[in-house]
């Protein structure tokens, strides 16, 4: 398995830079397959996954809510209840004032995991993602091999690219960082995870970032398959 694997844990050796690794957050809620939320800087915030969208597929009678919903439950196993790194790019938050994050858990690249094993599709092209041709060949590779919901003619049949936002959904639109959504903790969230990491958690950018390198060139040691796998419904 893991010499089909890309090189996922590679970007998170040479994509994060030392003030990234500060920028540590405790995902309380998966509310969509590109949306969290988590508590980062001492309150909870909403992030959106940079650079990868959650496909729709407008199924006639099905509708798009069971695909969704699938893809939710991926995202939902790789890090709901879980610490996660994050990165940047020069612009931290969307119109909505979400943060746009790339995601780490350890080694594990969290977009670039959604797309590789097929319940993500690339984001369209823009300046402020370095990933971008990275992410689409990532897409492509998981088409081709038909891995996730990619394996399902009507997944195919009905795909409509642009992801959620497209769809002028409202509600996910407008799930801004106001400090709701998360779960209820009985007692304070855990603001230091166990064990400890490298920095204690940053506050919320509000400038600009430092660029970090490029996707990788080389390869190393890529990350095993998250437990209980990603693949085990219909879809």
């Amino acid at each position: 398995m893991t010499r089909i694997l890309v090189t996922l844990a590679l970007v998170a050796a040479v994509a994060l830079p030392a003030a990234a690794q500060s920028n540590v957050a405790y995902v309380t809620r998966v509310a969509e397959g590109d949306l969290i939320y988590a508590e980062f800087g001492g309150r909870i915030e909403t992030i959106r996954y940079l650079g990868i969208n959650v496909p729709v597929v407008d199924h006639p009678t099905r509708g798009p809510e069971p695909y969704a919903t699938v893809v939710r439950e991926r995202n939902r196993q790789l890090v709901d209840g879980r610490w996660v790194r994050l990165s940047f790019e020069r612009e931290p938050r969307d119109e909505h004032g979400r943060l746009q994050a790339y995601v780490w858990i350890d080694d594990l690249f969290v977009n670039a995991a959604l797309l590789h094993f097929g319940y993500a599709e690339a984001a369209p092209p823009a300046a402020d993602v370095r990933y971008a041709a990275y992410f689409k060949s990532l897409e492509d590779g998981a088409r081709t091999a038909r891995r996730g919901l990619w394996r399902y003619d009507d997944v195919i049949a009905y795909y409509k690219p642009g992801g959620l936002e497209r769809t002028g959904d409202s509600d996910y639109q407008g799930r801004a960082a106001l400090g709701a959504g998360g779960r209820v903790f009985s007692a304070p969230a855990p603001f230091l995870p166990s064990p400890a990491p490298r920095a204690a958690a940053s506050p919320a950018p509000s400038g600009p970032l430092p660029a970090t390198a490029p996707p990788p060139t080389a390869t190393r040691s890529t990350p095993t398959v998250p437990r209980g796998g990603m693949g085990t419904s219909r879809y």
